[in-house]
């Protein structure tokens, strides 16, 4: 029996194309990359099936061949996947229209309803709860008004008692 020698034939490329093929799944992965993924899965294959090639003429060792070559597939079809997923989802959000287009039926549905309020409110009960509101107005501005005079009456207090230990203290002293 005659022992075959494996050699190294292919092994570069087979190492390129699985480094690109790892990259174009992560890319694929991470969002706005999945273009570059698509790229770089794409030459990932042609470097791994060159190398799978040359190493299976030359009886070199074709598992990391192999490995870059399936890595690399399924970054492709990672990035392919994501690619017709956004490309449709933006295709369902634009529908021949414009997004400014839809932004106006969203203002005429937002009049309607405020249209169908003014409707069910009668003007007694809005008369009712403006009168109400001002009262709460009237309440806050009083409340604040009257702490106001407290502080200020606290600050005049302790002023003069001040004043009068001072004058005590002068007349002590003379």
């Amino acid at each position: 029996m005659e022992e075959q020698i494996k050699t190294n034939a292919g092994q570069g490329l087979g190492i390129a194309g699985l480094v690109l093929g790892i990259l174009s799944v992560i890319l694929a992965l991470l969002g706005c990359t999945f273009l570059i993924a698509l790229l770089l899965g794409a030459v990932g294959i042609i470097l791994s099936a060159v190398g799978f090639s040359q190493a299976k003429r030359s009886n070199g060792a074709k598992g990391i061949n192999l490995g870059g070559l399936i890595v690399s597939i399924i970054g492709v079809l990672l990035a392919l996947t994501i690619t017709v997923f956004i490309g449709s989802f933006f295709k369902e959000i634009n529908d021949g229209e414009r997004w400014w287009n839809k932004l106006e039926k969203f203002e005429d549905i937002s009049d309607e309803i405020d249209k169908e309020i003014e409707k069910e409110i009668d003007e007694k009960e809005m008369e009712d709860l403006e009168k109400k509101m001002e009262q709460l107005e009237g309440d806050i501005k009083d409340d604040t008004t009257d702490e106001m005079k407290n502080e200020t009456e606290k600050e005049a207090d302790e002023s003069v008692k001040k004043a009068e230990e001072e004058l005590e203290k002068l007349k002590d002293e003379q």
